[in-house]
């Protein structure tokens, strides 16, 4: 597949290489010769330096044999007008725009946006906002995602040195929780995969797993970690994200007092309009008279949204020293992850690897209903439902060789949740959870022989 993008920036970067990796043809487009630097062979990928809503700079990509062209500039205007351009004039059958104004993102405005021949429209502030909600009911999750139309989570935890789970080989674990549906499917170390058959899991260590929903309290209770929703809330920062975030707390089934700290006195004063149960308080949280003044320790969470992935790694560290039981930052540099679970930081999101997951949900095609990208990059979840023709149908799964970087882990029957057995014959229709390393897609849908069209 021919993949244009636009925007040689964070999100564009790590598109390039996700989707390079599964071996797709990859023209990068950026307007700055310097965004793009060495990228063509770092990542062995086409670039070109001009703008993207330029029919001649498209042309240029080759336009007129993509297949997909994804606009994910800073700049909603360019994303908008280059994917008329890439339907118009080159018919390119996918587009998917970033875009971050609240004005195109008004209902009234989803008609103009569909007339620009904007296919997928994504706001990396909606969907980061979406992901960190997600994350609030389980302490010390690292990525959570409900499937199987919520009757399924999968969830990564990072074990801590006191966890239950550390010094433990996965069939031990496993053991631990024999009567419930659950499934480990992979283990990280800093940055690398562990092999599930021979690892003993340590303190630092992302621990992934697939949970029927009716046994998820028990699971985590014996792995030593807690669900809830928490009610007091406080959000640091009150840019693009913290706004949504505030917004979509507000619109939350669960009850949340939350209370917003913006050191912008203007954009204070545009929060306090828009949000309506949010209290907006003007302030820099890193003054240690304004921390005195909010009295943190009777909040349970401090989620910091700022710009700067040192303000938020401050910022939570404060919170935790002020009584705070939980954290959450946004930290745009994965190389800081390994580092903030044995400083305090309870989760950590990145952006860019919220939009990365938000994007590939989109790009899949054909039988595959679900796909969430795990924010390490490590590889990702996804749920496929079987043919009649899939080769995984032909026989039981123990004589089913799987491919190298696929780990099934459970298959969903009507409202049944079944875990994988050496002895199950997955039927047609049957939703099937695999676990995908990066890189490793193609063999997925080999394992279910749906053809090209398959993605």
């Amino acid at each position: 597949m021919k993949v244009i993008i636009a925007g040689a920036g964070e999100v564009g970067v790590a598109l390039a290489k996700y989707l390079r990796a599964e071996d797709n043809e990859i023209v990068l487009i950026d307007k700055d010769a310097d965004m793009l630097g060495s990228l063509s062979e770092q990542l062995d990928i086409q670039t070109v330096v001009g703008s993207s809503s330029s029919p001649s700079i498209l042309d240029k990509a080759g336009a007129d044999h993509a297949d997909l062209f994804l606009a994910v500039t800073g700049n909603d205007e360019t994303n908008i007008v280059s994917c008329g351009i890439a339907n118009s004039l080159f018919h390119i059958s996918k587009r998917v725009a970033r875009i971050s104004s609240p004005d195109y993102l008004s209902s009234k405005y989803k008609a103009f946006l569909a007339s620009m021949s904007i296919e997928v429209v994504l706001s990396p502030e909606v969907e980061t906002a979406g992901r960190i909600v997600d994350n609030l009911t389980i302490s010390g999750s690292v990525d959570m995602a409900s499937m199987g139309g919520g009757l399924v989570k999968f969830i990564g935890l990072k074990c801590r040195k006191t966890s239950p789970l550390a010094g433990k080989t996965i069939a031990e674990i496993q053991a631990m929780v024999q009567d419930a549906n659950v499934r480990i499917m992979a283990v990280k170390r800093r940055f690398q995969l562990m092999p599930l058959d021979s690892v003993t899991v340590k303190s630092g260590d992302d621990v992934y797993f697939l949970v029927e929903n009716a046994h998820l309290t028990r699971v985590l209770d014996v792995f030593g970690y807690t669900g809830s929703s928490p009610r007091y809330i406080v959000i640091y920062g009150g840019g693009k994200v913290g706004f949504q975030l505030a917004k979509q707390l507000e619109s939350d089934t669960v009850s949340h007092d939350v209370t917003l700290v913006e050191k912008n006195e203007e954009r204070t004063r545009f929060l306090a309009e828009k949000l309506e149960s949010t209290l907006v308080i003007n302030g820099d949280a890193l003054d240690d008279a304004l921390v005195d003044e909010l009295n943190l320790k009777n909040y349970k969470i401090g989620i910091a949204t700022t710009n700067s992935d040192e303000s938020n790694i401050l910022l939570s560290l404060i919170s935790k020293r002020a009584g705070i039981d939980r954290t959450c930052a946004l930290i745009h540099n994965p190389l800081y992850n390994n580092v903030l679970s044995g400083l305090g930081i309870d989760t950590t999101i990145d952006p860019n690897a919220v939009m990365v997951s938000a994007i590939l949900q989109h790009l899949r095609k054909g039988r595959v209903k679900d796909d969430y990208f795990i924010q390490s990059g490590i590889g990702e979840l996804l749920e496929i439902e079987a043919l009649a023709t899939s080769r995984i149908t032909k026989n039981n799964l123990g004589k089913i060789k799987m491919p190298e970087g696929v780990v099934i882990g459970g298959i969903l029957r009507g409202d049944l949740f079944m875990l994988p057995d050496k002895d199950l014959i997955v039927k047609e229709k049957d939703t099937v959870f695999l676990f995908v390393e990066r890189g490793h897609v193609q063999e997925a849908e080999r394992l279910f022989s749906v053809g090209i069209s398959f993605f």
